[in-house]
């Protein structure tokens, strides 16, 4: 069974927080499992083939969390690149029920979404709660994807 699905560049910069050196995405990753361990190819500032890491993707950032402590705190602040090896495959995106039915009554697809479209429309949606601001956010939605096709 192979160790990981797909390779992801990454770059970014060190920093130190609460006594550990973190490797800071300089782009926020989406679609990928997180709070996963995997493995991180350094290429930058040093070589190391075979990196453990936890991948932590929050509201705004990803964290690379190395499980053993490898670089001097004194790498802090410079910049890293590297590839992700990723464990598994890009997380489809999850469609409210809610959302999917009023698609499906308007004969719209949602499967031909790009994953940032889906990211950008299902935050909207997201963001409304429940109640009239979400019944209209997804008239929206669905007014926006049937008048394109």
């Amino acid at each position: 069974m192979p160790r990981h699905t797909g390779e992801l560049s990454v770059h970014g910069r060190l920093e130190r927080r609460e006594g550990r050196l973190l490797f800071v995405v300089d782009e926020r990753l989406s679609g990928h499992d997180t709070f996963l361990s995997t493995t991180l190819r350094l290429d930058r500032p040093v070589h190391l083939p075979e990196l453990p890491v936890r991948i932590l993707t929050f509201d705004d950032v990803t964290v690379l969390s190395p499980l053993d402590p490898v670089l001097p705190q004194a790498q802090a602040g410079k910049e890293w690149s590297g590839t992700l090896l990723i464990p598994h495959g890009t997380r489809p995106p999850t469609i409210p029920d809610d959302l999917a039915q009023a698609a499906a009554e308007a004969g719209v697809d949602t499967s031909s979404w790009s994953s940032a479209e889906a990211r950008q429309l299902l935050t909207f949606l997201g963001e409304a709660g429940s109640g009239p601001v979400r019944t209209e956010r997804i008239s929206m939605i669905i007014a926006a994807l049937a008048g394109r096709s």
